[in-house]
């Protein structure tokens, strides 16, 4: 399993643009095989601050995930908007539940 988390920045007067792209999107990704959890947020929308955390099976199936061409096409509109990205792979060796 591999886990994604971090932060996009984006250009602020693009913040509402993005939410709507993603809100557009999300059911479909969260369908997709090996996803387990998709989630990409405004943190501070006049920041242009965007909290990324998707979890996916493993790699093969993020990269299936990224080629899809809702994908290529979500990129293309927003990336041009993209002030700094800063979203490693971290790979999970187990998971376990929080007990509290």
């Amino acid at each position: 399993m591999i886990v994604l988390a971090g932060t996009i920045t984006i250009d602020p007067a693009q913040v509402a643009a993005f939410e709507t792209a993603v809100a557009d999107m999300v059911d479909r990704v969260r369908k997709e095989d090996g996803c387990h959890h998709y989630s990409l947020l405004a943190e501070d929308r006049a920041a242009g601050l965007i909290n990324v955390t998707e979890i996916w099976e493993d790699e093969p199936a993020l990269r299936v995930h990224l080629a899809q061409p809702w994908i290529a096409e979500f990129y293309a509109r927003f990336a041009p908007h993209m002030q700094a990205m800063n979203v490693p792979i971290y790979d999970v060796a187990g998971v376990r539940d929080l007990e509290l």
